[in-house]
């Protein structure tokens, strides 16, 4: 008997071995299915959303050291406004930095918000605002004209031997800016044939700029002695008083219009069209008889290779003071969104911030760019890419012929920074700069992480 069930053993092991596989397979077929079914589809964005963007503002400039704090935005789409129907973007940072000689300073606060609502009145008018406060305590003061020099006079200066005289030296080229801000534009469309891949609009630009300026020259610093040269009788002082105006504290309200030329087929990611403005602005001289008026020709072309692949993008500026503009604006541009040049991230990358300072201003910037790699996570759509770029600027401080000490302070040629960096963008709107830079001109070197393209 026993040799007879051993006999059989293999059979029925083989029944129990198939009916244990009928038995499990619909259950194996089904964990195979759920493992396989493939996911849904995210698709493009939906076109009635809201985008909230919010991270810490952990920045780094050169010229104002480490940044840290809070940047945020919220920004509402809806079909039918282009780029989107309102945006709130709000920022609360400052900038710590080592000082020589002194541990840790704080050389930039910087606190705003800004608001953009396009398509009010029928899509017929946008406006854009800007509140804000801040303090440079490193606001760059070199002088005046293409030929101005960067002295180091803290040069042979022993810190540990005279700490006092290494650190007023080392702010030698410095001084302290305060002011709280408000900015105010007006877009009015008076021609549009947009279509929904490509802007071609033209629009009007009212604007306002009110600021309270507090500046605070550092003992034994450029801006201290120009100011007492200034009151003298002598030919440097007579040049002097033609520049450097509003030293003081004072206000100071700029009116601006303009109009704008915008083809672009993305307003904060372009690769192709193009956008012009052509804006003069003006101060009335609220106080110190600050009355002048600037002319400005800002125009920035995209060309589009292989998409957002492999795209091209040049500006060139031409800004122009005539009449007694308080002389930090010297080293100021535009009246849509005024910016610091020529020199620093935002103009002339490489070069230290207000390097350049000067009533007639030309700034040329070139940039190969490529957003390669996009990805989404928790439908959040995500790019990154590069950029190579090449900036020029020149500046010359008044219309006729300036001269210091008898030498004329226009001389020289083009200034030039050069370098690459990385693009990460969040959405449609919020876009993150990683910038490296030098300067064959002046032998410096930057490096920048801000928000949004330089143009």
């Amino acid at each position: 008997m026993y040799a007879m069930c051993l006999r059989r053993l293999p059979a029925l092991l083989a029944v129990l071995v198939a009916c244990a596989t009928l038995t499990h397979a619909p259950v194996a077929a089904a964990r195979k299915e759920k493992i396989k079914k493939p996911k849904k589809p995210k698709g493009p964005p939906k076109p009635e959303r809201i985008e909230i963007g919010a991270l810490p503002a952990l920045s780094y400039d050169s010229d104002l050291g480490l940044g840290f704090g809070l940047i945020a935005s919220v920004a509402r789409f809806s079909p039918g406004y282009r780029p989107y129907r309102w945006r709130l973007e709000l920022l609360l940072s400052a900038n710590a930095k080592r000082a020589p000689g002194r541990g840790i300073e704080v050389p930039f606060h910087d606190d705003y918000l800004n608001m953009d609502f396009p398509g009010l009145a029928g899509d017929r008018l946008r406006i854009t605002a800007r509140v804000g406060f801040r303090k440079f305590a490193n606001t760059g003061y070199y002088g005046f004209g293409n030929d101005s020099a960067a002295t180091e006079p803290w040069e042979g200066i022993d810190p540990d031997q005279d700490l006092m005289a290494y650190q007023a030296a080392r702010r030698y080229h410095r001084f302290d800016h305060i002011y709280p801000l408000l900015l105010f534009n007006a877009r009015i469309k008076v021609w549009d044939r947009s279509t929904a891949l490509q802007r071609r609009r033209i629009e009007a630009l009212v604007g306002l700029n009110t600021t309270y300026n507090i500046v605070r020259p550092y003992p034994g610093s450029l801006l201290e002695q120009d100011i007492a040269l200034k009151a003298t009788e002598t030919p440097d002082g007579k040049a002097l008083g033609n520049l450097l105006q509003g030293t003081d504290p004072h206000a100071l309200v700029v009116l601006s219009a303009g109009a704008l030329f915008d083809t672009r087929d993305h307003e904060y990611t372009p690769t192709r069209g193009t956008f012009t403005e052509l804006t003069v602005r003006a101060s009335p001289g609220v106080q110190q008889g600050l009355r002048y008026a600037a002319f400005t020709i800002n125009s920035a072309w995209y060309k589009s290779f292989i998409g957002e692949y492999l795209s091209f993008a040049i500006r060139g500026v031409a800004d122009v003071i005539a009449g007694d503009a308080p002389f930090y604006e010297l080293t100021r541009f535009g009246a849509l969104m005024p910016r610091d040049g020529p020199g620093g991230g935002w103009s002339l990358r490489g070069v230290p911030r207000q390097r350049y300072a000067g009533k007639i201003k030309l700034i040329q910037n070139l940039e190969i760019r490529s957003m390669f790699w996009k990805f989404t996570i928790k439908n959040n759509h995500f790019a990154v890419g590069a950029v190579a770029f090449l900036d020029a600027a020149r500046i010359w401080a008044d219309f006729g012929r300036t001269e210091l000490g008898g030498v004329g302070i226009d001389g020289g040629t083009f200034k030039l920074g050069t370098g690459g960096g990385l693009r990460v963008r969040w959405g449609e709107t919020f876009l993150v700069r990683f910038d490296g830079a030098y300067s064959p001109t002046d032998k410096t070197q930057g490096f920048y992480v801000d928000v949004g393209h330089v143009f």
